[in-house]
C-alpha cells in the first residue's frame, strides 16, 4: 500500500459510541482550551506464530483555540510514545513523539468572511469518513481503507452554507507531514459537502499528489473518497469508499469501503459493528490482495468526559483476532 503516513481526518461524530464533545474551558474572552487522555490494552492472536498482549498510553492531547472578531487560530499539542507501539490505535506500530515529548500537531490561523474561510499554517486534510483522534471515533481501530490525507502544511479556502459546502487546499504534501518543499511535491486537495435533510450528511474529495520523479520514481498519486452519514436519534450508520491511482512504488490501482452502524442502547451503553475491505490491483503479486475486517464494539460512557469502550475484531483474509479495551478522557 502507500508508502506514506495513512491516517485518518478529524471529524465530529454524534451520539454515543464516539466520546462527547464538550465546552471549551475559557482561560480569557479570546482564549480557550480542551483536550484528552488516550490509554488501552491491546491482544493480538495471529493466525500463525506467537500472541501479543500489550498496554500503553496512547496519546495526551491539549489543543489551545484563540478568537479575535474574525480571525481565529488553534494549535494542538500533543505527546505519544517514541518507541514502536502495537498499544497504538489500530495495532498499527506507529511511532509517536521524538524522545516521547510534546509536540505541534497543527497550528493554524482562520479568517472568516461569513460563509467563506481562508485558512493558513499546517492542519489536517479533510479526506475521509473515520476521525484522526480518538474522541471521534466509534470503535478502537481504523478500518481497512485507511487511506486519507494527513496533517498538511499549505492554505486552504472553503465556502459553507447549511446544506452546501466547498473546500479547496494547496499544501507541501497531502500524506508527508514532514515535507515542507511546495515545488518539489505539491498537493491539491478539493471536497464537496451536501447536507440536504436533517441527519444526513455526504462528501466527496479528490486529491492529486505531484511528486519529482527525479528523487521517488514517481510523478503523481491520486485518491477519491466518498462517504455519507445519517445519524438521528439512536441511529448513526456510514458507508464510505475509497479509489487509489498510481498508488505505492509500482502505480497500483485499488478500491477500499467501509459500512458502519452504530446503536445507542441507553443514554450511556451504545454499540458499533463495522466491515471494511481493500482491493489493490497488484499484478506482481502472487498472493491475494484483498484484505477484510470485521469489528464488533461496545461502548460505555462512565462519566460525561469518560469513555470506555472494548473491541473484538476479525481478520477475515489473514485469520487474526484482535482484543482490545480503551479508556478516553475528555476535558
Amino acid at each position: 500500500m502507500n508508502q506514506s503516513k495513512m491516517l485518518p481526518m478529524a471529524l465530529t461524530v454524534l451520539g454515543l459510541g464516539a466520546a462527547t464533545t464538550f465546552a471549551d474551558i475559557k482561560i480569557n474572552d479570546n482564549l480557550s482550551t480542551a483536550g484528552f487522555l488516550d490509554m488501552s490494552t491491546l491482544a493480538i492472536t495471529p493466525d500463525k506464530g506467537k500472541a501479543s498482549w500489550n498496554a500503553s498510553f496512547d496519546q495526551f492531547r491539549l489543543n489551545f483555540m484563540y478568537k479575535f472578531g474574525n480571525v481565529s487560530a488553534r494549535g494542538d499539542i500533543s505527546s505519544m510514545p517514541s518507541t514502536d507501539s502495537s498499544g497504538l490505535p489500530g495495532g498499527g506500530g506507529k511511532p509517536g513523539g521524538p524522545n516521547s515529548s510534546f509536540f505541534l500537531k497543527q497550528g493554524f490561523v482562520n479568517y472568516s468572511m461569513g460563509e467563506v474561510g481562508l485558512t493558513a499554517g499546517r492542519f489536517l486534510s479533510s479526506s475521509g469518513f473515520e476521525a484522526a483522534d480518538p474522541t471521534g471515533m466509534f470503535q478502537y481501530s481504523y478500518s481497512k481503507t485507511l487511506v486519507y490525507g494527513y496533517y498538511q502544511n499549505g492554505l486552504a479556502l472553503n465556502y459553507s452554507t447549511k446544506m452546501f459546502g466547498l473546500y479547496g487546499a494547496i499544501v507541501s504534501d497531502l500524506w508527508n507531514p514532514q515535507e515542507f518543499d511546495v515545488k518539489s511535491s505539491p498537493g491539491f486537495e478539493g471536497q464537496v459537502t451536501l447536507t440536504p435533510v436533517e441527519g444526513v450528511t455526504a462528501k466527496v474529495a479528490y486529491l492529486y499528489q505531484m511528486y519529482d520523479a527525479s528523487l521517488v520514481g514517481k510523478t503523481d498519486q491520486q485518491l477519491i473518497n466518498a462517504w455519507a452519514q445519517y445519524a438521528k436519534g439512536a441511529i448513526t450508520a456510514a458507508a464510505e469508499f475509497n479509489y487509489m491511482m498510481d498508488w505505492g512504488p509500482g502505480d497500483l490501482k485499488g478500491m477500499g469501503f467501509l459500512v458502519m452502524g452504530n446503536y445507542k442502547v441507553t443514554d450511556k451503553a451504545a454499540v458499533t459493528v463495522r466491515y471494511s475491505a481493500i482491493d489493490l490491483d497488484d499484478k506482481n503479486s502472487a498472493t491475494d490482495d484483498y484484505d477484510s475486517e470485521i469489528t464488533l464494539s461496545p461502548s460505555f460512557a462512565v462519566s460525561p468526559n469518560w469513555l470506555v469502550l472494548a473491541e473484538f475484531k476479525q481478520e477475515i483474509d489473514k485469520k487474526n483476532t484482535n482484543y482490545a479495551v480503551e479508556s478516553t478522557f475528555s476535558f
